[in-house]
């Protein structure tokens, strides 16, 4: 079993709303933290006196500045000398979710999503023409269109990258502007694995046919260079489960495992295995447990270290540590990591195992004061 040994902010500045953090170890064994940082002019209301419970606490994950900046920390979890970094930013888009995987030769692979700030105007005719965009001009000053998926990758340790290369187009998931703009790839948030003979795969998520989302498989061969379509993860034919945010991690024994947040379906986790690496899977599985999204680390003991967010009272971070080749998540105790959030606009948690065997859990988290930050838990095996 883990203990916690200490909780420590990571990322905290009063004008931004930080969030959606991710993890790597390099070799050498220097931490790197990626997060999507944007504006948060909630702290006009704070410095006006006007910020009440209500207003503090108010959701907003879009805005048209939102951008990724890596941080780094030694060995030894303190801050490193460099100044964060700023990844080059899409001439068209906002970046989104973080997602990060290291490689043996220190460089690094990162998969995101953006948005595409639309004016309000445009943003109606869209709507008008059946094109979904999100948010509302009052809130967010533009609305948002989705603007699909895509990969980065950085060498020298995360200092150099390339530019945004959105992923292919799902079959059978319609153009998100018709004859103008595919669907590439889908949204992404989620844990990427590289397996044995040096492929990548990449699980998104994106509305299909029925309306209803669902996962899909990404694969690649040269680090991101290029992607292929690899075919779907899960779906509900029913259209009543909705599968989003999907997680992958490798067991001892080789089975892919995809983990998933729901919607509608009472914020339970559910899974979907494949015994050959991704060419098909099983039917999904429902678990009882609730929390999202999840971030399955693979411990170099082979167990794995579920951690998730928990957005129901008391607000915070859990995490399973359990066998995934022989026992279910539900099936072991829940490791309270934190329960002291002020509210439920929490977690994305991600973890990485450390030289001396501890764990960093990095995630994001709300204050009484209403600011988003990304903070971090480290956790050590008792």
């Amino acid at each position: 079993m883990f203990r916690k040994v200490e909780d420590r902010i990571l990322y905290r500045d009063p004008r931004h709303y930080a969030s959606f953090p991710a993890l790597a170890a390099l070799p050498d064994g220097e931490v790197l933290l990626l997060l999507r940082r944007a504006r948060d002019q909630r702290w006009f209301a704070r410095a006006l006196g006007a910020a009440g419970d209500k207003e503090l606490m108010r959701v907003d994950h879009v805005d048209s500045r939102s951008q990724l900046v890596l941080h780094r920390f030694g060995p030894d979890l303190m801050p490193s000398a460099e100044p964060p970094l700023v990844l080059p930013p899409d001439a068209e888009a906002a970046d989104q979710d973080a997602n990060m995987l290291a490689f043996r030769d220190g460089s690094v692979l990162v998969t995101s999503f953006c948005w595409y700030p639309v004016a309000a105007r445009y943003g109606e005719l869209l709507r008008s023409r059946g094109i979904g965009v999100i948010g509302s001009a009052e809130e967010t000053g533009t609305l948002f269109l989705f603007w699909g998926g895509h990969s980065r990758l950085g060498t020298d340790g995360g200092r150099t990258w390339t530019p945004h290369n959105f992923l292919p187009p799902i079959p059978g998931v319609p153009d998100i502007v018709p004859g103008a703009r595919p669907h590439h790839g889908g949204a992404i948030r989620g844990r990427a694995v590289e397996l044995p003979d040096g492929r990548v795969l990449q699980a998104t998520y994106a509305y299909g046919s029925t309306g209803r989302r669902g996962s899909h498989l990404f694969e690649t061969r040269d680090r991101g260079a290029s992607w292929r379509y690899a075919g779907p993860i899960a779906h509900d034919p029913d259209g009543t489960a909705c599968f989003v945010e999907p997680a992958l991690q490798l067991t001892a024994s080789g089975r892919l495992i995809c983990f998933h947040r729901t919607e509608d379906m009472g914020d339970k986790l559910v899974t979907c295995a494949s015994d050959d690496l991704g060419a098909s899977w099983s039917d999904w599985t429902a678990h009882e447990m609730i929390g999202h999204p999840h971030d399955p680390l693979r411990l170099r003991d082979g167990r794995f270290l579920l951690v998730y967010g928990y957005r129901h009272p008391p607000y915070g971070i859990r995490a399973r540590l359990y066998d995934p080749d022989r026992e279910r998540p539900e099936a072991v105790p829940e490791i309270i990591v934190r329960d002291d959030a002020a509210g439920p606009d929490v977690g994305y948690p991600s973890a990485v195992e450390l030289a001396d065997g501890r764990v960093l859990v990095a995630y994001y988290f709300v204050d009484a004061d209403g600011i988003r930050h990304v903070a971090g838990s480290v956790l050590e095996m008792t």
